[in-house]
């Protein structure tokens, strides 16, 4: 998670959801910006706020398993208990599939595996798309409500923008934080084929769509803007 102190707001970068665009972007507009814990830009809200809170967001049981970790006492950041009910989170989500599928084609780019190391990464550079997709859903990638900790001490103050609607969205967002920027996005990581994701097994598919139920239950439906409005630009970071 990159976070400003000086503004109070945070970006969780949840993978293949225009994150490296906005992070160049948040860095540029927010110069004291820092990564929770860097060379980790993906690390989950839940986590991001133990670290900046010095475990102090967490349950009980949670909490004291933080504090028996002495890697988490050597943290650069100042721990603020306070800080997880006051910090403003501003997050990206994308449809499951085509967020998968832009993953799995990142990771299959070049001559090498890019990370051999990494069961995930492996999956998908050996692998076929739905082999794939069933590793990540059985746990080796959060959903999208575990990854922004939905309903967490800073879920009220946290703002997710679909990504077919990304740079306007991230406008309202700091409109709602009372954040006076610019919102021009950088065009990032934008390659690929904007071929349709590939088909799933049916048992696959039904899994995939159980794992990101909050998503559907929120996007999905008619009703919502992101249903009815096609992709601009694609910013897939």
């Amino acid at each position: 998670m990159l976070y400003s102190l000086a503004a109070n707001v945070a970006f969780a970068h949840y993978p293949k959801t225009a994150g490296s665009a906005i992070a160049e972007w948040f860095r540029r507009v927010f110069p004291d910006a820092r990564y929770v814990k860097p060379g980790h830009p993906h690390v989950d809200v839940r986590r991001s706020l133990a670290w900046l809170s010095g475990g102090r967001s967490l349950p009980p049981v949670a909490r004291l398993r933080y504090l028996t970790r002495a890697s988490n006492w050597r943290l650069a950041t100042e721990p603020r208990p306070d800080l997880p009910h006051m910090i403003r989170i501003l997050g990206v989500v994308r449809e499951p599939r085509e967020m998968l599928a832009s993953l799995y084609g990142y990771w299959r780019r070049g001559d090498r595996n890019p990370a051999s190391r990494d069961p995930l990464v492996t999956a998908a550079w050996e692998g076929r798309f739905a082999d794939f997709v069933g590793q990540a859903i059985g746990g080796r990638l959060p959903s999208y409500a575990t990854f922004f900790d939905a309903g967490g001490p800073a879920w009220t103050n946290t703002r997710l923008v679909h990504f077919t609607d990304v740079e306007d969205g991230v406008s309202r967002a700091c409109r709602e934080f009372g954040l006076d920027v610019a919102v021009d996005l950088p065009r990032k990581n934008c390659g690929g084929s904007g071929r349709r994701p590939a088909e799933l097994p049916a048992g696959i598919e039904a899994t995939m769509r159980q794992h990101f139920a909050w998503y559907h239950d929120t996007y999905g439906h008619a009703d919502h803007p992101a249903a009815r409005r096609l992709p601009p630009a694609r910013l897939a970071a």
